[in-house]
């Protein structure tokens, strides 16, 4: 009994022990499911105040810092949630981040509506700017970002950014562009990355940068900027592309302007060595807000808060060449960009040199800008951008600051003060470039009172030059009579830079002589008197005979007077040096090596032609160069006279017939320097004498035949500038000019051609520019020039030669576009043209030099618009010029039998300009009997070509319903007036019977051996499509040869009025 009691005991305390662990069980479910239900009430709460969150940001920027602490704190509760998958006590225990998932999933479901927005909606782009600016709040105020251990904010930011970049490859480009876009700034916001992850999103990234989309490429752009190496040393070897390479590549050749002008913004916050090149290239880009931006980063980098990234002093981040380049702004064609210049060298001299503009000017290097020989465009250009600078820093009131500075002081000592004595004593080359800025600038803006403080007195300013000039003298002499070996290396050269830099000083100083005012008699006579003793003078250094000469013109009482003075200063220069005994030994010497030698000598002359010999006559016909030779023993004093005869002949406008004192300088100095063997001496000889065919029509007449023979005969260089005297006397007198000699216009136009035939690309480019002057002023009409000029302009030849294709990009369009009879002639050779380009770019190998003949044919059509004509009083347009032009193309429709070249001319009917109204109806029956008839005896095959010329056949018919009204065949060819087309259909006809449409056989007659050269005006008839020699080379026929096939092909085609085609 007491064991079942026991027994049932132990039951009843089991049963009990059972009953309260599943009682505790129980109560532990309920409280799991208590907290996994208050747990996801919490997430979903989350979940919708992020979307809250986000929803707020699309009204307006303002409140996004405060809607950035509502997410972030939203962020730090979520990332409190987890879930523990085991006890506590348990160390492998894996823990679920429910958190971050609910906080992560929510920001995946805005990127989802944000990625698939067009572009311009306004909430989208505020919500973008809202997460960068969630992304980088986040990683400022992570509270574990000094953990070893990825931290939430890290593992959100790697979520956002793969998530991102799935989206790259997408095919809808609105993804691929808010893909790009969230990315730059996500990444902007991560301080470290993985390396595989680092070069994913770069590869892809770079991949995007050519997307064929431009906003896509634009924020790839933007992306790419946080993936450029920190130093120049860090960019991986390995790496096929260089990022800073690419971003370079697509600012400097993107054809999108926003997209390049988003990538120089981005290179211009924090320029580089490697960059800084790049970005100054964009100087001469076409885009002007382009220019602008350039000029304005780099004044907004200078002035960077709180350190500059572009050091203000120039010298230390740019080469001298850059500066230059830089100081081009100044003359831009755009206000904005000069306006930006201005700014910048404002900046440089301000915060760069302390104010002190001197400073600013010796890194600039003027002395540098002066040579012995003739002016250098480039450098007159660089000397007046430098003169654009001070003048923009004068008119910002900088020289008035620099005066106001009592004090001012240099890290060197004091600062002389302007125009002081002090100053004057010690003045270098920037203050005499200074002083004439100075005095010309408040010259223009017509400031007496200041211009009277600046300018001196004519009698001190003389008085100064002569003693300058003394100083400069006793240099020359110290140089010239010291060899190498008396005087140590450095010591020479340090005597060389002082005399160019009072070279400079006297230059400067003369050209403020120009400006002065000469009332005062005692000064005006001090100044005439000295600058007549300088011309005389040996030693004065070339560069400063045109400054004497200006002012010596300026104290002249008339142009005979200054020629006068001049002449007797050059004839007192060579008398000197007649008289020197060590002359008069050389010249003896010469002149018994002459007599030597002298047959010889005249063997070895060169026939100069008629020309030369109608130019030894003088003014009775008994002209004798006997009179002076030229010394080969002192050929210095030759290139100084001749030197101080140009600067004279450049100044005077009066014939040299009324200036009797320049027959002795034509006679005695410029015969015998033209016929001197020595190249810089003929050089200037042919250069003066230009000028003088310039002044004297006969001595132009007598010597036009030695420029023809020079321009044939000498070295590159030469040809160039004696091609430039003959296009300047075809300006000056005509072409009918020559008629005294037997030279009609046509021997000019065989010149002009042959011109064009030229190996050289300078002189080709002379001869283009010349040729263009002569046809915009109407002396020239010829149209087979005009078509050179095309087919020059179009050759793969000439793709390189920059100087011609700018030239003609100008004239082509002037020229056609100024009057309707200039469109004629052009509408004349467009086929023609088209003929020859066509053959042309079927034998190039590289496509990519050359137009394709559909491009070129647009072009000419719109050359040849009379809508864009310039309607000038008195003059009427043409309206039918493309009319014409439809008829040549419909008839050319008939011979041609290539399939790409018959689809071209149809696509050239509905470009052209049909005026509403035609007074002449039988041109437009015309054109519908050509084109029906076409249909009939050559129709066409590809159906392009078949539906564009039934378009505009239809077109016609619907634009003049009246005038095209249907009549029967017998009744057209009773109209008189359409009878030409009826003999064109007839004869093609007859010839189609025959076997002669344009086949090899009639062609074969025209083509001689060489016919593979382009030709002028290409023959009537042609069997070949190669009018080059070589398949990449385009050179135009030589003047013999072209001549001998134009008038073949007008022989034989004599009657014909068809226009040149091309045959298979």
């Amino acid at each position: 009994m007491a064991r079942e009691r026991t027994t049932k005991k132990s039951i009843r305390k089991s049963k009990a022990v059972v009953a309260v662990a599943q009682t505790e069980s129980e109560e532990q479910t309920n409280k799991e499911t208590n907290k996994n239900t208050k747990q996801n009430d919490t997430l979903n709460s989350i979940s919708i105040s992020i979307l809250t969150v986000f929803n707020q940001s699309q009204s307006s920027l303002t409140a996004h810092r405060k809607l950035v602490n509502n997410l972030h704190r939203l962020f730090i509760t979520s990332c409190g949630i987890i879930d523990d998958g085991e006890e506590d006590n348990n160390p492998e225990r894996t823990i679920k981040l429910t958190g971050e998932k609910t906080f992560t999933e929510a920001f995946y479901t805005v990127l989802d509506h944000v990625i698939t927005t067009k572009k311009g909606i306004v909430e989208v782009d505020r919500v973008i700017k809202f997460i960068g600016a969630f992304c980088s709040f986040a990683t400022d105020h992570d509270p574990l970002k000094d953990s070893p251990d990825q931290t939430p904010t890290n593992r959100l930011l790697l979520h956002i950014i793969k998530y991102l970049s799935r989206g790259f490859e997408a095919k809808n480009k609105i993804v691929r562009f808010r893909c790009c876009q969230l990315l730059a700034y996500v990444v902007n916001s991560l301080e470290d990355i993985d390396n595989d992850l680092f070069s994913e999103l770069k590869s892809k990234l770079l991949i995007r940068s050519h997307d064929k989309e431009k906003d896509v490429r634009q924020q790839a752009a933007i992306a790419l900027m946080n993936f450029r190496p920190v130093g120049e040393e860090e960019e991986d070897e390995d790496d096929e592309v260089n990022v800073n390479d690419a971003l370079i590549d697509l600012m400097i050749r993107d054809p999108s302007p926003e997209v390049r002008r988003t990538v120089l913004h981005k290179l211009c916050e924090a320029p580089t060595a490697t960059t800084l090149p790049a970005i100054l290239t964009r100087l001469r880009d076409v885009d002007t807000p382009i220019r602008r931006t350039v000029y304005r980063d780099l004044f907004l980098a200078i002035n960077c808060k709180p350190e500059p990234t572009l050091s203000p002093d120039p010298s230390q981040c740019f080469t001298l060449d850059q500066r230059h380049l830089i100081l081009k702004g100044l003359k831009d064609r755009e206000e904005a960009v000069r306006k930006e210049t201005t700014n910048l060298v404002n900046c440089w001299i301000r915060l760069g040199f302390g104010g002190n503009v001197e400073k600013f000017l010796k890194k600039m290097n003027l002395v540098d800008l002066i040579s012995d020989e003739e002016e250098d465009e480039d450098e007159t250009s660089k000397t007046e951008n430098i003169e654009r600078a001070v003048k923009a820093w004068i008119s910002s009131g900088g020289l008035d600051d620099h005066l106001d500075a009592e004090d001012f002081e240099s890290p060197g000592g004091p600062v002389d003060e302007l125009w002081s004595e002090a100053w004057w004593t010690n003045i270098n080359p920037e203050r005499a470039f200074l002083l004439r800025v100075v005095t010309d600038h408040y010259r223009s803006t017509q400031d007496e009172a200041k211009l009277d403080q600046v300018m001196p007195v004519v009698t001190a300013l003389a008085f100064r030059i002569e003693h300058n000039f003394k100083a400069l003298s006793e240099l020359l002499e110290a140089i010239s009579q010291t060899s190498s070996t008396d005087m140590v290396e450095d010591e020479n050269e340090e005597k060389i830079r002082k005399a160019e830099a009072k070279t400079f000083v006297l230059k400067e100083l003369l050209s403020v002589a120009i400006l002065a005012d000469y009332g005062d008699e005692i000064g005006r006579r001090k100044m005439f008197s000295l600058l007549r003793d300088l011309i005389a003078d040996q030693l004065l250094p070339l560069p400063l005979i045109t400054g004497c000469l200006e002012i010596i013109l300026k104290l002249s009482t008339g142009e005979r007077d200054f020629m006068r003075v001049i002449v007797e200063s050059v004839q007192e220069l060579r008398g000197n040096l007649e008289a020197d005994p060590a002359f008069a030994q050389d010249a003896a010497q010469s002149s018994r090596q002459a007599n030597g030698d002298g047959n010889e000598d005249e063997e070895d002359e060169p026939d100069e032609g008629e020309g030369e010999a109608s130019f030894r006559k003088g003014k009775n016909g008994q002209l004798k160069i006997t009179t002076f030779s030229l010394n080969p023993v002192n050929a210095s004093l030759d290139l100084r006279s001749l030197a101080i005869v140009k600067a004279l002949l450049e100044r005077v406008v009066g014939s040299i017939k009324d200036n009797t004192s320049m027959f002795g300088i034509v006679h005695e100095l410029i015969v015998p320097a033209v016929r001197c063997k020595e190249g810089p001496i003929r050089e200037r000889g042919l250069v003066c004498l230009g000028l003088c065919s310039l002044l004297d029509r006969q001595i132009a007449l007598d010597s036009f035949g030695v420029f023809i023979h020079q321009v044939q005969a000498a070295e590159v260089e030469l040809r160039t500038k004696v091609l430039k005297i003959v296009f300047d006397l075809l300006l000056q007198h005509g072409i009918g000019f020559l008629a005294d000699k037997g030279h009609g216009p046509e021997r000019v136009v065989e010149f002009l051609l042959y011109s064009l035939d030229q190996e050289s690309k300078e002189v080709q480019a002379t001869a283009v520019v010349g040729i263009s002057k002569l046809m915009l002023s109407g002396i020239i009409t010829n149209s087979e020039v005009l078509q050179m000029l095309v087919l020059v302009y179009f050759s793969p030849e000439t793709c390189d030669n920059q100087k011609l294709r700018q030239c003609l990009s100008y004239f082509l369009p002037v020229y056609s576009y100024c009057s309707s009879a200039n469109q004629r002639r052009m509408q004349a050779m467009m086929l023609p043209a088209l003929d020859v380009l066509g053959g042309v770019y079927d034998d190039q190998e590289d496509k990519s030099e050359m137009l394709s003949p559909s491009q070129i044919s647009v072009q000419l059509v719109d050359w040849t618009d009379p809508s864009k004509v310039v309607i000038l009083p008195g003059c009427q347009v043409d309206w039918e010029v493309h009319l014409d032009a439809a008829i040549e193309i419909v008839k050319n429709l008939y011979t041609v039998t290539e399939k790409d070249e018959r689809k071209m001319l149809c696509q050239m009917l509905p470009r052209l300009n049909i005026p509403e109204t035609i007074e002449n109806e039988m041109k437009l029956r015309g054109l519908v009997l050509l084109m029906d008839d076409l249909q009939e005896q050559r129709p066409l095959t590809d159906s392009i070509s078949k539906n564009t010329l039934s378009k505009f056949r239809t077109g016609l018919q619907k634009k003049f319903p009246g005038q095209l009204n249907v009549l029967e065949e017998e009744v057209l060819q009773q109209i008189e007036g359409l009878a030409p087309y009826f003999e064109f259909i007839k004869d093609f006809a007859e010839n189609a019977a025959n076997g002669e449409s344009g086949g090899e056989e009639s062609g074969s007659e025209l083509v001689g051996a060489d016919s593979d050269d382009y030709q002028a005006k290409p023959s009537s008839k042609r069997i070949s499509k190669t009018p080059v020699k070589q398949p990449t080379k385009v050179k135009p026929k030589s003047l013999a040869k072209r001549k001998q096939n134009l008038s073949d092909g007008e022989d034989e085609d004599e009657g014909k009025k068809r226009v040149p085609r091309r045959s298979s």
